[in-house]
């Protein structure tokens, strides 16, 4: 059976647009920016939703973590081990998207289509 023969990075704007579709607020640009290109626009929802849902995530922890006996808990294991999640599926999602692949974040890739 043939490997696959590994397809070429993006260059340029395509490829700082699709990085910036996984950093956080910054998902906004390419989203505001590029609404003719649909396969840039796509990564762009799941990255605003992937930040919207690292923010979320993160501040029910924090307030959890409010709490006398959640609170070690809350900030010590889940928390880091949320934010360390949110790193990899954005890494993950960034070197498949520069391969012009798209990698479905568990959950979050179905509200996709309601941005």
């Amino acid at each position: 059976m043939p490997l696959d023969v590994p397809t070429p990075l993006f260059v340029g704007e395509r490829l700082r647009d699709l990085i910036l579709c996984y950093a956080g607020p910054w998902a906004f640009v390419p989203y505001l920016r590029n609404r003719e290109d649909t396969e840039l626009l796509w990564h762009a929802r799941q990255g605003v939703i992937l930040a919207f849902a690292e923010c979320v995530g993160a501040l029910a922890l924090v307030i959890v973590g409010l709490f006398p006996i959640f609170g070690s808990v809350s900030w010590r294991v889940i928390l880091p081990l949320w934010l360390l999640w949110c790193l990899g599926m954005s890494v993950t999602s960034i070197l498949q998207a520069t391969k012009g692949k798209r990698h479905r974040i568990p959950v979050i890739h179905q509200f996709v289509d309601y941005l």
